[in-house]
């Protein structure tokens, strides 16, 4: 909450080479506008001399202009290759976060805020973030310049400018406090909207049982409500601030074309007066969209912060410790000894308290109880889904905490309760790392009865 400083900027410009490309971005621009004012000043200047022709006048023009798009292009080259290179780290980090995080905190977080996060957040670090950066830093070069070429003609208006450029800071920032608490409300109802609406889709065999769609349905319009509220406050905020910028550019000209006006006949050629209003009517503009774009890039920045908040989430243990790898054939026998064990789902109560048994190799165990005994819980320590708070789990004389999950995981099998289908073949369900040969995969079919199943589908 609040202001996130130069953070999340610095945080954005960290990632693959991100500093460099914009400063190559920057450097490009500042040349395509000096490029622009030497043009301009070049015709307004010469426009009236004798001493140049006008193939001299017209070639010079050309070859000043060709330069600056030249570096125009390199500009938006630039652009494209930072937000290219920054996204893709922020989005590998970001994966790798979400798959190596332990099963509480997807037990913790609700599957729409985790969609939110990497789908409109990441849409908008990967489209709007680079070319609102480059607007914004291009549009403030862009006035400064514009206000540079007004203040050589009538130095003057720098007693306008100055206060104006001042009051434009602290309206930026006035308007800022808002608009960026508006954009973090609008994250969180989107999160909220798109949970709903995946709860909805996975229930909806029990809401059409229970007759219930109207409900859902005015839940649903509710929350898209709530949603386009911050959204619409944020796009009326956003049109008061251009309201006042567009007075105070327009108070600029103003001003700058009175002094013009009383400057003495002779202090300067018609032409470069000419191109001093040229730049005060651009000023205008480019004041404006300085500003709007500004606003903008430090609400969409929001989104950086909210990538980085799930690319922080502590991981779980190493897949593999090299120094301790159980034996290929690891486990052979299958006997599972638990010693005072214990677990605790994160601030709740112990789950299990202090169990100890033995299970033999070969055994077929069943263990019951009442929902909430632990039943689960058991199985999950066994795959460690969940660490053990205390005690041991010691499958073939190998405490399971000492090896990499990897190691663990891949050599347990277990059927789940409630059982899934990937879009895709049989195979890609049975073996998606593509580790077994076709044999072996008929050989599986062949043991769980589904052999004649799977071949009269051929």
């Amino acid at each position: 909450m609040g202001d996130t400083g130069l953070k999340p900027y610095i945080l954005y410009l960290r990632q693959n080479k991100g500093f460099f490309y914009a400063s190559l971005g920057i450097i490009s621009h500042i040349i395509f506008v000096c490029g622009q004012i030497s043009q301009n000043s070049w015709m307004a200047t010469n426009v009236e001399n004798p001493d140049v022709s006008t193939l001299k006048l017209t070639s010079v023009y050309i070859a000043i202009g060709i330069f600056s798009v030249f570096f125009l292009l390199f500009r938006s080259l630039a652009v494209v290759v930072l937000g290219v290179k920054t996204s893709r780290s922020l989005f590998s980090k970001l994966l790798n976060s979400l798959f190596r995080a332990p099963m509480s905190f997807y037990d913790s977080t609700p599957l729409g805020r985790i969609l939110s996060r990497v789908s409109s957040d990441l849409s908008i670090v990967d489209l709007d973030i680079p070319f609102g950066f480059m607007f914004s830093v291009g549009a403030g070069i862009n006035a400064y310049s514009n206000l540079g070429v007004l203040a050589i003609v009538t130095w003057q208006v720098l007693f306008v400018s100055v206060p104006m450029i001042v009051l434009a800071i602290r309206l930026q920032r006035y308007y800022l406090a808002s608009s960026k608490e508006l954009m973090r409300i609008n994250g969180t109802t989107k999160s909220a909207l798109a949970n709903h609406l995946g709860e909805s889709i996975a229930g909806a065999i029990t809401i059409r049982a229970f007759q219930e769609e109207d409900r859902f349905f005015e839940k649903n319009l509710e929350l898209v409500d709530k949603n386009a509220g911050p959204y619409f406050y944020n796009f009326a905020a956003t049109e008061w601030l251009i309201q006042r910028l567009e007075t105070m550019s327009d108070a600029v000209l103003s001003f700058s074309a009175l002094i013009m006006a009383l400057l003495p006949q002779g202090t300067f050629s018609p032409g470069f007066v000419g191109m001093a209003l040229s730049y005060g009517l651009s000023l205008n503009i480019s004041f404006v969209f300085s500003i709007q774009n500004q606003c903008q890039l430090a609400s969409q920045i929001i989104s950086v912060e909210r990538v980085h908040q799930y690319m922080d989430i502590p991981s779980e243990a190493a897949e593999i410790i090299e120094e301790n790898r159980p034996a290929p054939d690891w486990p052979q026998v299958g006997r599972v000894d638990l010693k005072d064990l214990k677990i605790q789902t994160r601030y709740a109560p112990l789950v299990l308290h202090g169990i100890t048994c033995s299970f033999h190799g070969g055994d077929k165990i069943g263990i019951v109880g009442r929902t909430g005994s632990g039943k689960t819980t058991l199985i999950g320590a066994l795959f460690r889904l969940v660490e053990p708070t205390g005690g041991k789990i010691i499958i073939d004389s190998i405490d399971i905490t000492t090896i990499g999950l990897h190691d663990l995981r891949s050599r347990l099998g277990i059927i789940p309760q409630d059982p899934t289908l990937f879009q895709g073949t049989i195979r890609y369900n049975l073996d998606p790392l593509g580790q077994f040969s076709d044999q072996q995969i008929w050989e599986v079919l062949g043991k769980c009865q589904l052999l004649e199943a799977v071949q009269e589908k051929e």
